[in-house]
């Protein structure tokens, strides 16, 4: 069966309703009102609704939202039902506070390599993970059905290093280096460039 297509800014929100529906579970909560989620979020409602209506009807007028059935049914669609192996190649250059953010430690997210070019690094331990020579990407990711990559290289290594985990298996990649890389069409690249967000920023604070 064809899975059903969503919209990309729903998609990119859904992580983020994830984070803070498992929170609320945890702090006893089992239903909530798109207001209730917005003023947790900052989210219109209206764009809650619509978000969650693409999924499926789970609101019951005057009592809200399943906490239980939102939080199953987003991790179906995200895929986290089964397990992410992660690579991260540069992990000087992203830091414990950033890996810590990103909540890897959460169910469906496991790093499981770990890749830099810093001699200080290499053969250490940073989160359970011993530390390879961004040399040995290929060798170390060969069958191990590793498919996501963190890429945190500098500029200038970024596109060998790409190549690399391309030719490794790997199929999406999060590119935190300050650089646009290239790669093949069946590639996934998400982009992450603090100057260009900062960029927009400004330019909505002075065009408000």
């Amino acid at each position: 069966m064809e899975r059903p297509k969503f919209p990309d800014e729903t998609i990119r929100r859904l992580p983020l309703y994830l984070r803070c529906l498992n929170r609320l579970i945890i702090l006893g909560k089992d239903t909530l009102t798109s207001k209730e989620l917005s003023e947790f979020l900052g989210v219109k409602p209206t764009k809650i609704r619509k978000d969650f209506s693409y999924f499926g009807d789970f609101g019951t007028r005057g009592v809200g939202y399943n906490l239980h059935e939102l939080v199953s049914e987003i991790r179906n669609i995200l895929q986290l039902d089964e397990e992410w192996k992660i690579a991260v190649a540069g992990i000087s250059n992203i830091g414990c506070t950033i890996l810590d953010h990103l909540e890897f430690n959460q169910p469906g997210f496991q790093i499981t390599h770990a890749f830099d070019q810093s001699p200080e690094l290499i053969g250490e331990t940073v989160r359970g993970v011993t530390v390879r020579d961004v040399e040995e990407i290929e060798s170390e990711l060969e069958g191990k059905n590793v498919k996501v990559a963190l890429l945190a290289v500098p500029a200038i290594d970024a596109k060998s290093v790409a190549n690399s985990l391309v030719s490794a298996g790997i199929e999406g990649i999060i590119n935190l280096a300050p650089i646009f890389i290239n790669l093949p069409e069946e590639v996934e690249v998400v982009q992450m460039d603090l100057s260009s967000e900062l960029g927009r920023l400004v330019y909505h604070l002075t065009n408000r």
